[in-house]
């Protein structure tokens, strides 16, 4: 009789309330990570100056602001990232604040536990074989340029040795129409030089050497690959980077404005990949660790 008395909520109820638990406990747990970030990134700031401006930051706190968008998604992830610029920015101000950037910082954490959802099960050898042909396709590129512009003996300083109207590859031909047509033709004529020639080989020889660090430390040392959480990082990162760039050259760091975008963005951008690649693998071993825990199963997307 004991037993038929008592009464139970409505299964919808309990639904509903499971569900409040869980995004309470994913919250709490985002505000700790929040936390670590903010003291490490407090702590261990590094500025890299850049055209006369720190405008390349490097701390370790980043790695604590990435896990909420890794295990909870991108609205835990857009929210952690959002805050962890704002509120440190408040307590370690450098430089201007501005809001946008605060903004794409957000849209980069909210892209990142995207992609990561997306990703997290595709097969990784599919991933490795894409990264592999985009990562040769980039060599062949750089390479036949550096051929072309080798046999029309166009270096980075050649560019007042040169007239359009020389029979030259139509590779060299677009460089020199671009630099006569630029405010500053011996800067547009060197970057443009090195950006079709020099930079797709360096991204292509570091994207095998990705999947070469993938297949052979991700797996001795994970058990597993870690190409999707890395492109996940990357891509998000990449994207971030590039809007921050546009929006640092129109806003607090106009002397960049006398600079082509690319000779502005490319050591950004150098920067951001390898320190994204480096935190991919530190952002693994806590997933490891956290998925480890019990309760952490009913938390994780």
């Amino acid at each position: 009789m004991l037993m038929n008395s008592i009464s139970y909520p409505p299964t919808n109820k309990r639904n509903k309330t499971n569900k409040q638990s869980i995004y309470l406990r994913r919250l709490i747990i985002s505000a700790v990570f929040l936390s670590i970030a903010l003291t490490l990134r407090t702590l261990t700031s590094l500025y890299i100056p850049l055209f006369g401006e720190n405008a390349m930051r490097i701390n370790i706190g980043g790695i604590f602001s990435i896990m909420p968008s890794i295990l909870f998604g991108p609205f835990f992830g857009g929210l952690t990232s959002g805050l962890s610029d704002f509120i440190g920015f408040q307590l370690r101000p450098s430089g201007q604040y501005v809001f946008l950037h605060t903004l794409f910082v957000a849209g980069g954490g909210a892209i990142r536990g995207g992609l990561w959802l997306f990703l997290r099960n595709k097969n990784p050898r599919i991933i490795r074989n894409i990264i592999i042909a985009f990562a040769t396709v980039l060599l062949l590129f750089g390479s036949t340029n550096i051929i072309m512009l080798h046999r029309d003996n166009i270096t980075p300083y050649s560019l007042e040795n040169y007239d359009i109207s020389d029979n030259i590859y139509f590779m060299s031909r677009f460089i020199i129409t671009r630099s006569q047509n630029a405010a500053n033709p011996a800067t547009m004529f060197r970057t443009t030089t090195v950006s079709v020639g020099i930079a797709p080989i360096v991204a292509g020889v570091f994207g095998y050497l990705l999947v070469i660090i993938d297949f052979f430390i991700s797996k001795k040392l994970l058990q597993y690959s870690i190409m999707p959480l890395l492109l996940a990082m990357l891509t998000s990162s990449i994207i971030v980077n590039t809007l921050n760039t546009i929006l640092f050259r129109a806003t607090i760091f106009p002397a960049w404005q006398l600079l082509p975008f690319f000779v502005v963005w490319l050591p950004r951008v150098l920067q951001t990949i390898i320190t994204t690649t480096i935190y991919s693998y530190f952002v693994a071993f806590l997933l490891n660790l956290c998925k480890a825990q019990k309760e952490f199963n009913s938390l994780v997307v």
